[in-house]
């Protein structure tokens, strides 16, 4: 059934322009895929906590007026939104700060992950609609949300909604709005679209900085495609620059930081396959894991039509598709000799996938749409062409065995990490000894140290933690975990909330509260300093995430160990003279040791390598936008009206 037949059934029934409708049936359609959204009900599983964990750090900066800042506890030490992306957890935070906490913080958290559901399908869908028209453009989008399951780096439900990685998907959906809105900007221009696409890349690296190498090779395909379009010249180029640098601009402080301490990024496995691989998946099937393997032979198919009859844009979306899928393999790295660079590996070139995924259920799609024109319009030499290359690659993947054995998706896992009940006794629990825990920190203990369950609890208890096991800090250089209750103790940990029963050292804690599956065990206070010299004393006068001032008697020279994680941006001073700081390993720590003569020391924690400079550059960025929004275009003069 074509749109407009859709749209003559929708206008019998009384609904006018049908079309206007379709972008906000696409937003609905994305959250359906979590309708808890709509109550305040956000998914409790694998990331989600991770995010819930991280905003309530976030709004913590925010009440201070800053929106990076230093947090010793939350993963054994690290610049808070140094690491991981910041606007989405900004954007939790900001929401539930503005609000006075009137939506809770599950509610914050599913007004957004709403808006992202939503916002993913509208991308979509405003994407894939000049090339398949609305009709199929929501087919697509459905096919994509609801019939690909998706996996680990390769985007989909499993991807997005079960292992909660969204901020990733927001990032890639503000890409395909700059992607659908580019191609008219290169032919036409115009200040406005500058500054809206602008404002979308900057966006978009703010929320994952995959977006860097999504966003150019990509859109510098589109520059490629619609440079005879846009008159030739320097004229698509130089507009496709100006997008970049205000992109760029708004995001540098802080992309710059995050790239200068590239050494300490995560370096998770993620390797590209093997080029000869990929025309083989074409037809067997494998070509993504999540996706029916009958849509990449119907891809082939919708390529050629694409090609053939979509313009530039279908031209467009066949070699960002297929050039997505080559991204993810070998081939381009060994033409640029990094097939061994451990960076590709920490990019994680497999996450490519997520958007070529998203192409080939569009081209998939077209050939269909095609075959049925043909059809209805009775051309027959067209339906049987389509429709024998239709049958004939679904035949070759059925030849090949269809899906390989298990299907290609990732095995079922489950949303929530507890029951009702469980969250209920949890919630209890908290309450019950939340003033207990004074100013100290809480250690969170689960069995398996990959579980991200028990950060329900930060939101719950807006405490500082420190998460035991699996953390983002594993893959990072010099950070640590431990579950030794004395090296606990003296990071300033006073409980320890674990759902399952302690092992080792732990079990010999005491117990101080007990509900269901849950329990709280005390840890012994220890000092935060220890002055390694004989004879020699250290005081703790202040102790804060981000200063702490000391007091030392003794020799002149008194060495002087910190129990907390150590960062190249803490600088120390006594009597206004800097003191160095050096790290030192202690068991699988990588903490700060000092030496200085008796007084008081002061330390405190400062920007980042190219943090000052960058953030100068992104105001500077701001500014421009604002000037350039806000000023009159000039008007062309009399004599060139009259030429």
């Amino acid at each position: 059934m074509e749109w407009n037949e859709a749209a003559g059934i929708f206008r019998r029934m009384g609904v006018k322009d049908m079309s206007r409708w379709a972008p906000l049936l696409a937003v609905l359609l994305g959250t359906l895929l979590w309708p808890g959204v709509w109550w305040g009900s956000p998914p409790h599983s694998a990331d989600h906590n991770v995010h819930l964990a991280n905003a309530v750090e976030a709004e913590l900066l925010l009440r201070s007026g800053r929106l990076v800042g230093w947090s010793d506890f939350q993963f054994a030490g690290h610049p808070a939104n140094a690491f991981y992306p910041p606007l989405a957890n900004l954007c939790v935070a900001a929401l539930h700060l503005l609000t006075g906490g009137l939506l809770g913080w599950d509610g914050s958290y599913s007004l957004l992950l709403g808006v992202f559901l939503g916002g993913f399908a509208l991308a979509l869908f405003v994407l894939l609609r000049p090339v398949l028209g609305p009709f199929w453009a929501l087919v697509a989008l459905s096919l994509s949300l609801f019939v690909d399951r998706g996996g680990t780096y390769a985007g989909g439900r499993h991807w997005y909604v079960e292992m909660g990685v969204w901020p990733f998907g927001l990032s890639v959906a503000l890409v395909l709005v700059a992607f659908a809105r580019l191609p008219d900007f290169l032919v036409r221009g115009g200040r406005r679209e500058t500054l809206v696409l602008g404002g979308l890349l900057g966006l978009a690296l703010l929320a994952h900085p995959f977006a860097l190498i999504l966003f150019f090779p990509l859109s510098a395909l589109q520059v490629a495609v619609f440079w005879r379009e846009s008159g030739g010249g320097l004229r698509a180029p130089l507009r496709w620059l100006a997008v970049s640098a205000l992109g760029l601009g708004l995001a540098a402080w802080w992309l710059v930081p995050f790239l200068l301490r590239g050494q300490q990024a995560e370096h998770v496995g993620a390797t590209p396959r093997i080029l000869a691989q990929v025309w083989s998946a074409v037809w067997g099937g494998e070509l993504v894991p999540g996706l029916p393997g009958w849509v990449a032979p119907l891809a082939v198919v919708g390529s050629a039509v694409a090609w053939l009859k979509g313009g530039s844009r279908g031209r467009w979306l066949v070699l960002a598709t297929w050039g997505a899928m080559l991204l993810t393999t070998d081939g381009p790295y060994r033409l640029l000799g990094l097939e061994k660079h451990r960076a590709i590996e920490g990019v994680q070139v497999l996450r490519f996938r997520a958007v070529g995924r998203l192409f080939l259920m569009g081209l998939a799609v077209l050939s269909v749409r095609e075959l049925v024109a043909a059809l209805r319009t009775r051309r027959g030499w067209v339906a049987g062409t389509l429709g024998l290359l239709t049958c004939a690659g679904v035949g070759v993947w059925r030849y090949r065995g269809g899906d390989p054995p298990g299907g290609t998706s990732e095995a079922p896992v489950q949303f929530q990490c507890y029951t009702v009940e469980e969250e209920a006794g949890l919630a209890q629990l908290l309450r019950e000894v939340a003033p207990r825990l004074g100013q100290g920190r809480l250690a969170l203990y689960n069995p398996n140290p990959h579980h991200h369950c028990l950060l329900l609890a930060v939101p719950q208890v807006e405490h500082p933690f420190f998460k035991m096991g699996y953390t983002p800090a594993t893959v990072f250089g010099g950070k640590f975990s431990t579950s030794n209750p004395v090296m606990l103790g003296h990071l300033g940990v006073t409980a320890v909330l674990m759902d399952a029963p302690a092992r080792g050292p732990l079990a010999e804690l005491p117990v101080l509260a007990r509900q269901g599956r849950f329990e709280v065990r005390q840890v012994r206070p220890l000092p935060r300093v220890s002055a390694l010299t004989q004879g020699a004393s250290a005081e703790v006068l202040r102790w804060e995430d981000e200063v702490a001032r000391l007091r030392l008697t003794g020799p002149e020279s008194t060495e002087v160990l910190l129990w907390m994680g150590w960062g190249p941006e803490w600088r120390a001073t006594r009597e206004g003279q800097e003191v160095p700081l050096e790290s030192v390993h202690v068991d699988s720590a990588r903490l700060m040791k000092l030496r200085a003569g008796p007084g008081e020391v002061v330390l405190r924690f400062g920007p980042s390598r190219g943090a000052l400079p960058a953030a100068l550059l992104s105001v500077l960025t701001v500014l421009v936008m604002a000037w350039t929004a806000l000023s009159r275009p000039r008007r062309p003069s009399v004599s060139a009206r009259s030429s």
